[in-house]
């Protein structure tokens, strides 16, 4: 699992990896956003609209961990571009008052 994948868990919720590459190695475990339907939610500095792999949108205070074994039986649906996790590590920033 890389940081900028995106994932379908088994439960049909897509999420957003956001922790460092390697932490769930490490940990056993990964932080992730939970995404929303596109156009749930504005495109504003604290949420950032997806539109590949999925068109989606992530709201940086939907940040929870997740498990390794989660993942078993998951489907990746692959990386955002390098632009868009740009984009939410500053709606992270925001959110975090970093």
């Amino acid at each position: 699992m890389n940081r900028g994948e995106i994932w379908t868990l088994v439960d049909g919720r897509n999420v957003l990896i956001i922790s460092l590459t390697g932490l769930e190695e490490t940990y056993g475990a990964v932080l992730a956003i939970m995404l929303h339907d596109r156009g749930r939610y504005p495109d504003t500095a604290m949420s950032v609209v997806i539109g590949d792999p999925i068109p989606c949108t992530a709201v940086a205070v939907n940040i929870v961990q997740l498990r390794v074994s989660r993942f078993e039986g998951a489907k990746l649906l692959g990386p955002v571009a390098a632009p868009v996790i740009a984009r939410v590590d500053q709606a992270l920033r925001a959110v975090q008052d970093l």
